[in-house]
């Protein structure tokens, strides 16, 4: 049942609920309206009753022979009305008929009523004979100074037959009233959900290579909106990772291709031109040089590549800062001399941080070997840690030719360079490190700004969260 139920369409199912919660509806108000209905009915016989018993006590009778009697008189005279709607028995206390009053025969009545028990008031219902109850009142009263007991009677038929026509009418209205409903339940379910079918014809055709195409969204501030808002931004952030993925792609094809072709070149010039040792040795230095470089550029791709693929946080450990940076200008001292660079490094506080130290180093190596390369010669590179009121942060200052504004978002794409010409004819790298420093410092809960202009040089800021500070009594610096 659950697995038939689950393959229905929604609208189906809404109009099943529909349908359900009317018919639970109308049974609980008319079970509602037939309780109110016969209390009314029964309270007004019940009243009758009483009116019955007032009229008949006071026109009953002993005669000579110690007899009860009726002296029959209608409320205007009329005695054969009186006759014909009275119906009541008078009992006396130990149980004996001493008055029957019936409008009908009394060997019609099939089952005659048991004398009455009690010398209480009490209203009871009877069926007399098949199809005929009756509403009993059972009341003491006098007569002459006589106890006595009077029953007085009501036919219920009406009353029955009228709450017959009530179950009858709510019986035949229930099953319509259940079908209009699913109908309409259907109906609305239909245009209710007619934004979502065509959500889901447009999702059909949405593929990879139409992921700029969005859900139809007519109405955004109710459910269904808000649910096509989330998808078409859903969409535009698919739509921006494919953008990104197609281009570090061409990207990487491009950078990779490059030291490719230059190998096979410099190996077919050898092949056909190899007979000087002095040309071999130039030619297999050049072809080092090539290999060396699409080394340092797998080895990239694949550290971007694990940083992307690893969604575990960072693994955090104390680290003692100024010796950080030590480790990092005592690493560049010999390619910095190469160029008659300085490297300093300044720290106004002996602090550690608690902090992923292999994904710190990482961005700091990527940041100094830029500042390194992008510096002219003669020219002084500065590594600086101090604490800020929002962290803490640690600085590589450069006097290179500086990154005009429009540049400082693009960056830190991967393969993204401000000249690539002069990066490639300058030995420079292939625009990957500065991405892959921004990735190490994200993961560990930090971020890179620049502050840069053309022709003033760069400043690249680390700030790393001040949760992530730590007392340290040693000092390095």
């Amino acid at each position: 049942m659950k697995g038939w139920w689950l393959r229905r369409s929604v609208r189906f199912r809404l109009a099943l609920w529909y349908a359900a919660a009317t018919a639970l509806v109308l049974i609980a108000f008319a079970w509602f309206v037939y309780e109110v209905i016969e209390h009314r009915l029964a309270a007004e016989i019940d009243r009758q009753l009483r009116i019955d018993f007032d009229l008949v006590e006071p026109q009953l009778d002993v005669d000579t022979e110690g007899r009860v009697g009726w002296m029959v008189r209608g409320s205007h005279g009329d005695e054969g009305f009186a006759r014909i709607s009275a119906w009541f028995e008078v009992w006396s206390e130990n149980k004996e008929l001493l008055l029957r009053h019936w409008p009908v025969p009394e060997g019609n009545i099939k089952d005659v009523l048991p004398p009455p028990q009690t010398s209480t008031l009490k209203f009871a219902t009877v069926e007399l004979e098949r199809g005929l109850f009756l509403r009993v009142m059972e009341r003491p009263g006098r007569v002459q100074g006589r106890s006595v007991i009077i029953r007085v009677f009501r036919d219920e038929t009406e009353m029955r037959r009228t709450l017959s026509e009530i179950v009858e009418v709510s019986m035949l209205g229930f099953p319509l009233a259940g079908a209009l409903a699913a109908i309409g339940g259907y109906l609305v379910a239909t245009r209710s959900l007619a934004p979502l079918s065509a959500m889901a014809r447009q999702a059909r055709r949405i593929t990879s290579e139409s992921l700029s195409k969005r859900l139809p969204n007519p109405n955004p501030n109710d459910e269904l909106g808000r649910l096509a808002t989330v998808f078409n931004e859903t969409l535009t952030r698919l739509e921006a990772s494919f953008a990104e993925l197609q281009r570090f792609t061409a990207d990487a094809s491009h950078e990779l291709r490059s030291p490719l072709t230059a190998l096979r070149a410099v190996g077919e010039v050898a092949l056909r031109d190899g007979h000087d040792p002095a040309m071999l040795r130039e030619t297999i230095g050049s072809m080092l040089e090539e290999a060396e470089r699409l080394t340092d550029l797998v080895d990239a791709l694949l550290t971007l590549a694990r940083m992307d693929a690893t969604k575990a946080s960072a693994t955090r450990e104390e680290v003692n800062i100024a010796t950080l940076l030590e480790e990092i200008r005592d690493q560049f001292e010999v390619l910095a001399a190469e160029k008659s660079q300085t490297l300093a490094v300044s720290n106004d506080h002996n602090v550690a941080v608690k902090t992923d130290r292999t994904l710190l180093r990482l961005a700091l190596v990527n940041l100094v070997h830029n500042a390194i390369q992008h510096s002219p010669s003669n020219s002084k590179i500065s590594l600086a840690a101090a604490w800020r009121p929002r962290g803490f942060e640690i600085s590589v200052s450069d006097s290179g030719h500086g990154i005009a504004p429009e540049y400082h978002e693009k960056i830190f794409e991967p393969f993204f360079r401000v000249d690539k010409a002069r990066s490639r004819s300058g030995g420079g790298g292939v625009g990957l490190g500065l991405a892959i420093a921004e990735r190490a410092i994200e993961r560990n809960g930090g971020r890179i700004i620049l502050q840069s202009e053309s022709n003033r040089g760069s400043v690249f800021r680390i700030e790393l969260p001040s949760s992530s500070q730590l007392p340290s009594s040693s000092a390095t610096i």
